[in-house]
């Protein structure tokens, strides 16, 4: 089967959507299917010589100046990554099923001719923060397959009238690289969480949580990581690693008792289910794409999105009190268990194939039954 991914733009520094997107390529090439990554220079065709030159120049500025499009991602050789121009017909390749993966390219991918393939919409977030809620559910409402990764996306999409083109194939951890280094049981008041400028993403909430904790147990220590320079707001006590190799991310998680997720709103979240695989225990606030994983008093311990006092209230009890923390962890590792990349490849691939032959339909055990829920 010949598979094109679209991608937005390129993506010179690590981001969890993108990463799925090439997981997924890496893994169905390796089933023997054909797959194209597009990466568009823009969106729209650019008249004029002048345009025309620098598109030809264009992915040899970007080896240059980045070393590439994602130049943080491990891709195997078979994947095909392709910097175009535009994303009209003739920039695409012909395939048999094309996938956006964006809400703002959805109406290119829907507008192509059937020679670029069965067309699907890979929904990995609600994409507001980008948009207007009316242009993302116009989006949404386009006539085309939708693949999304938890049952909250799945719910949404069946509140827009989706349900018969819809399916979920939930998210995978890379257990090659995360996994229990040291034992839960050998864990200081130490603390890990993502920082990012994104204001969705809660990392100001999260620090004044942590400086609060910090005032009622002065031996915290916490760990910061992300893809942005050191900012003047973190405070000199907590620790921040800037662009973490896999390696040291797993050594990071593994040094934490605790994984605080502040996110006002996430597709899935896969520092969550990383930290978990990691032996943390996890608090999350109700971000929409939790809900698949974390499962209050039993994986994690659930907030309200933005309530940093209820966020304070549970971080201290998991520092206080080690037998909650051991249950939460050891549960949350557990249950992460399931979410394997081969179980998620063979869900996708299962998708794809009944997009391109023209034979998709949700699975009645995940699909129907998140819609059964959205509308009791």
């Amino acid at each position: 089967m010949r598979i094109t991914f679209v991608l937005p733009d390129i993506t010179p520094e690590p981001n969890g959507g993108v990463k799925i997107v090439y997981d997924y390529a890496n893994l169905l090439v390796e089933r023997g299917h054909q797959v194209n990554v597009v990466h568009p220079r823009t969106w729209d065709p650019l008249a004029g010589v002048a345009q025309a030159v620098k598109s030809a120049i264009w992915p040899h500025m970007i080896r240059i100046k980045h070393g590439g499009a994602t130049p943080w991602l491990s891709i195997k050789q078979g994947v095909r990554q392709l910097l175009v121009p535009d994303l009209s017909a003739r920039s695409l390749p012909d395939a048999d099923v094309i996938v956006a993966t964006f809400f703002r390219t959805a109406p290119y991918v829907d507008a192509l001719p059937i020679q670029k393939g069965a067309k699907a919409h890979l929904v990995q977030g609600y994409e507001t923060w980008s948009g207007s809620e009316e242009d993302v559910h116009n989006a949404l409402r386009l006539p085309m397959a939708k693949i999304t990764c938890s049952t909250w996306l799945k719910d949404l999409l069946c509140d827009l009238q989706q349900r018969d083109r819809t399916t979920v194939v939930f998210n995978a951890v890379d257990f090659d690289t995360m996994f229990l280094e040291k034992p839960i049981t050998e864990r200081a008041p130490h603390v890990a969480m993502l920082y990012h400028d994104f204001q969705l993403k809660g990392s100001l909430e999260g620090l004044e949580v942590l400086q609060k904790v910090k005032q009622n147990i002065p031996k915290l220590d916490a760990s910061l990581f992300g893809t942005a320079p050191p900012r003047p707001c973190i405070p000199d006590w907590m620790h921040y690693c800037q662009t973490p190799t896999r390696q040291a991310l797993r050594h990071l998680y593994n040094e934490a008792g605790v994984f605080l997720q502040p996110s006002r709103s996430e597709g899935w979240g896969l520092t969550s289910t990383e930290a978990m695989a990691c032996g943390c225990a996890l608090i999350t606030t109700d971000n929409g794409g939790s809900r698949d994983f974390a499962i209050h008093e039993k994986t994690a311990l659930v907030v309200p999105v933005g309530d940093t006092q209820a966020m304070e209230a549970a971080l201290l009890r998991l520092l206080k009190d080690d037998e909650l923390r051991l249950a939460i962890a050891q549960g949350g590792n557990e249950f992460v268990q399931q979410f394997t990349w081969s179980r998620a490849v063979e869900s996708m691939e299962k998708a794809l194939t009944g997009i391109a032959t023209g034979a998709a339909r949700p699975d009645r055990s995940v699909s129907e039954a998140a819609c059964d829920r959205s509308s009791s």
